[in-house]
């Protein structure tokens, strides 16, 4: 009668299956370098809003781990079940937008929903952030907010040096956002007339990103020429009437737009601007900023 003999592996294959076995299943990272591949990758992925339960949330896909530590002491799949396991991020699916009572809106978000069968890292899943980042920047900007509100409250008491500062400072960041907001008009204006199309300089301002958005017109392209002629033509008709009769300055001989803008602005910085203008006036520009609350 044989006797049945049991091989034992070699040292080979015994390395080989717990190589085989430490690549299939993911090493956990400690919480601390976690975070801080988290903090990195918070900062360097290329990220998306949607609404997942009815919230807003921030997504990317799991590609983005392996672009930003290709150079990482530790392997991407590492990196990712180790976010998932402390709960930095969990995997989302794409879902349908579910149906609303509410009234519709031009949202274009796509709408997410919690994996909850899978819950593992790959690199085509959708992955939604649960970590908003270090909290000592929310704790200093807190804390400059209320030395603001602070030195706001105590304004009556500062020295008039300090008071003609801190005037100039808020008319300079005034007038650089009106002649922001200007320059995007004119922008627009002038490639809506040219090509029928929307652009936006800065459209998230004061998000410097993106730095402009281009969009197609809705409009049939007879109704959008019609309206693109009528609205060159008021303009044509402005400019002329401007040139022809340009405004005069009343605390000056010079005439022309220019010369009225710095008188303006001369104004503005010595805080005597707002008694250019009668009590009629003033009534007259809130009614129009009333209204034109209500319509936006």
């Amino acid at each position: 009668m044989s006797e049945a003999v049991l091989l034992s592996p070699s040292t080979d294959e015994t390395a080989a299956l717990s190589s085989y076995s430490s690549k299939e299943t993911p090493q956990l990272l400690d919480i601390d370098t976690t975070m801080a591949l988290a903090d990195t990758l918070l900062h360097h992925a290329k990220c998306r809003d949607a609404i997942e339960r009815d919230r807003r949330v921030t997504f990317f896909r799991g590609k983005e781990v392996r672009k930003c530590f290709r150079n990482a002491n530790d392997s991407v799949e590492d990196i990712g079940h180790s976010l998932l396991a402390h709960g930095f991020i969990h995997k989302s699916r794409r879902i349908k937008a579910p149906p609303s009572t509410k009234a519709p809106t031009t949202s274009t978000y796509p709408h997410l929903d919690i994996d909850e069968a899978d819950q593992t890292f790959t690199d085509d899943g959708v992955y939604t952030w649960m970590y908003e980042g270090s909290s000592i920047w929310r704790h200093i900007a807190s804390l400059s907010f209320f030395g603001v509100l602070c030195m706001g409250v105590l304004y009556p008491v500062w020295p008039a040096w300090g008071q003609k500062m801190l005037w100039d400072s808020g008319v300079t960041v005034g007038l650089a956002i009106a002649a922001m907001l200007v320059v995007r008009f004119i922008t627009w204006l002038i490639v809506w007339l040219a090509t029928g199309n929307h652009m936006w300089v800065l459209p998230q301002f004061p998000v410097l990103r993106p730095t402009y958005t281009v969009s197609n017109s809705k409009q049939t392209t007879t109704a959008s020429r019609m309206s693109r002629v009528g609205v060159a033509v008021i303009v044509v008709g402005i400019a002329l009437m401007m040139w022809h009769h340009p405004p005069a300055c009343s605390l000056s001989a010079k005439k022309g737009c220019m010369s009225v803008g710095r008188k303006l602005v001369k104004q503005a910085y010595r805080g005597t601007l707002l008694q250019r203008f009668s009590q009629e006036e003033k009534n007259f520009a809130m009614t129009m900023l009333r209204v034109l609350r209500r319509l936006f």
